[in-house]
């Protein structure tokens, strides 16, 4: 998104690209899932091999590694929470199809995207985000639908659809969006040209600001990343602004400038905005749009997911 808890965050942030077998690889998991229900497997390859299986988007066949892991670790709580998460989107998964009221649809197709993205199920991840778009048409939900084909290694499409969008070149995210797309296909010179050719003083959205300063430092431009960071920075309400300090700490894209004293610099920068600012709260919470809803950050401080708020009969 993403995130959301700061996992989705990150995970929104950090997708990383897999690919899965399931033709040659699936009786191999049928083995060692074999292997791990006799007690032969360590509980340390047991996540590991469930999440072979949510990847390819086997979720019900995970269940009997979770279950078996949670025979040997009884008392594990982070692996009970992940259980019954995954249990819960199973039956999310069944019901949502079934959904007639177009909010409620949305609650639980964002619910089942998070989950997908961080636990990478490539194919079905790219699938509903196409739909979630289909239905739900805003810039933001172009973007989610740009990172799941570039998670897909897919970027031809992911360019033919970035340049289908009404207006993308005066669109500064898709720009943006753009740049990233030409970088992860091996175009870098032509990434940094878009980049340059950006007005960053344009930008005021913070995720819009947080994504071209990551942009900017893969393609080597450190003096513009620490602007666009600053800028960033004091554009988000002060409750939120630690977590997205400590994010860019571990932000893999500024690992080159971290132990510079221009980072150093900016991470002392204070948010702009007023502690009381109703509308500024309201716009982060309320609305769609990615320049008023930067949605990574947002789902990143509303917390995991509250299944509560979606009808699972």
């Amino acid at each position: 998104m993403f995130c959301y808890s700061l996992i989705y965050f990150v995970m929104l942030i950090f997708a990383v690209a897999v690919n899965i077998s399931i033709g040659n690889e699936r009786a191999d998991q049928h083995r060692e899932l074999q292997i791990a229900q006799s007690g032969q497997i360590s509980v340390s390859s047991l996540p590991e091999l469930t999440l072979q299986f949510i990847q390819a988007g086997q979720l019900e066949e995970s269940i009997p590694s979770f279950q078996e892991a949670l025979r040997i670790e009884p008392n594990n709580s982070e692996l009970q929470k992940e259980f019954n998460t995954l249990r819960q989107i199973i039956k999310l998964r069944r019901e949502l199809p079934k959904e007639k009221n177009a909010t409620q649809w949305s609650i639980g197709a964002e619910y089942l995207r998070r989950y997908y993205l961080k636990h990478q199920v490539v194919s079905e991840h790219l699938n509903l985000a196409l739909e979630i778009h289909r239905r739900v048409g805003t810039v933001s939900r172009a973007i989610d639908v740009i990172d799941a084909f570039l998670m897909a290694e897919q970027y031809q499409e992911a360019l033919d659809f970035t340049l289908s969008q009404k207006q993308p070149d005066q669109i500064l995210p898709l720009q943006i969006e753009k740049a990233r797309i030409y970088y992860q296909a091996g175009e870098k010179e032509h990434a940094r040209k878009i980049v340059r050719s950006i007005p960053f003083e344009k930008l005021t959205s913070p995720e819009s600001l947080f994504r071209l300063a990551r942009i900017q430092s893969m393609t080597l431009q450190y003096a513009s990343t620490v602007r666009s960071l600053r800028r960033c920075f004091e554009l988000t309400p002060p409750n939120i602004l630690p977590l997205i300090k400590k994010e860019a700490e571990k932000c893999v894209e500024f690992k080159p400038i971290l132990s510079s004293s221009e980072f150093t610099e900016v991470m002392a920068t204070r948010s702009q905005i007023p502690p009381n600012d109703m509308d500024c709260a309201k716009k982060w919470v309320a609305s769609s749009s990615l320049e008023e809803r930067p949605h990574y950050f947002q789902n990143m401080v509303k917390g995991e997911i509250n299944f509560n708020d979606w009808r699972l009969h």
